[in-house]
Order: C-alpha cells, then structure tokens, then sequence
C-alpha cells in the first residue's frame, strides 16, 4: 500500500510540477522579486526564441509592402540590430514580469488597475508546458505563450516567449 502511495506521489509531484513553477513566477512577478524571476527564466534562451520570431515576423512584413520606398532596403538592412536591441532592452526580469502580471507585452502598461486574467495551460511534450495569460477579454490566440522547459524531474525555466505574427506585424 506503501509503494502505491509514493507511486501516486511521485507522478502527482511529476505532473504538478510545471503548475507549482507557473505558481512560483506569477508570485515573484507580483512581488517584483528579481532574483525568482532570474531563477526561474532562461534569459539567452527566451531573447534568442523572440529575436527569431522578431526577425521572421518583420521580414514577411517587408515582403509584403508593395511600396517603391527607397529606404525599404536600408530597413531590411538595420533590421537584425533593431530586433536585437529591441528584445535586449525588453527581455529582463521586469520585461517578464510586466507579462505576468499584464498579460500583454508593454512594460510601460505596469500601472493602472491589473486586469481580469485568464490563464490557459497546455501540455505541449512531457518536457514543455505553455502558459498563455490574457486578459479575459483578449482572445487566447493573440496573446503571448510562456513555454517551460522540464529541468531535472520536477524543476521548470522559462525558456521561450511565443508571440503570434499577427500580433507583430499588427501591433
């Protein structure tokens, strides 16, 4: 009965676990503590997912302009130290906690009233969880995804920002 017991703990535990991290980075976002918030996000990992989506976004949007501007060139050109400097500037742990807390990606939108979230999990592998949190009056699909990755058996990071294309090319 014994070997039941922590047989049921231990998958508990190993299926849980990925909510008790979810749990654990809302609680530093909203406490505005750094250090659980570095804990927890893989930073490299997180600017390196964003900067490709970044690029890909942007350069289908460029595709897409019919425009004769002569600069549209020079912009394609500038574009990979844009995205850089812009997911830089926008990837550190108030970045990331103005998304858990906002559930949008401006950190300039950190005041105000919180607003009414909603938070939709998803088992994307046995070693990947998506966290989408919107605000209950955004639909799921235009709202940025926090992906986790399994770290050990029961430890979870950050390690991807998914953000939809429209949400990009539009936004």
């Amino acid at each position: 009965m014994a070997a039941i017991a922590m047989v049921a703990l231990f998958i508990g535990a190993y299926f849980g676990s990925p909510y008790w991290a979810a749990r654990q980075l809302y609680a530093a976002a909203g406490s505005g503590d750094v250090d659980r918030i570095e804990a927890a996000v893989d930073f490299p990992a997180v600017r390196e997912s964003l900067k490709g989506q970044l690029t890909v976004a942007l350069t289908e949007k460029f595709d897409e302009d019919q425009s004769d501007d002569p600069f549209k060139g020079i912009g394609t050109l500038l574009m990979p130290t844009i995205v850089q400097r812009a997911v830089d500037a926008f990837v550190t742990p108030d970045g990331i906690a103005a998304i858990v807390k906002r559930g949008q990606l401006e950190k300039s939108q950190d005041k105000g009233p919180k607003p009414d979230l909603s938070y939709d999990y998803e088992w994307r592998s046995l070693d990947r969880f998506g966290i989408t949190i919107h605000a209950k009056d955004v639909p799921a699909a235009r709202a940025p995804m926090i992906v986790l990755e399994r770290r050990g058996l029961f430890t979870w990071k950050m390690i991807r920002l998914q953000v939809p294309k429209d949400m990009i090319k539009n936004g």
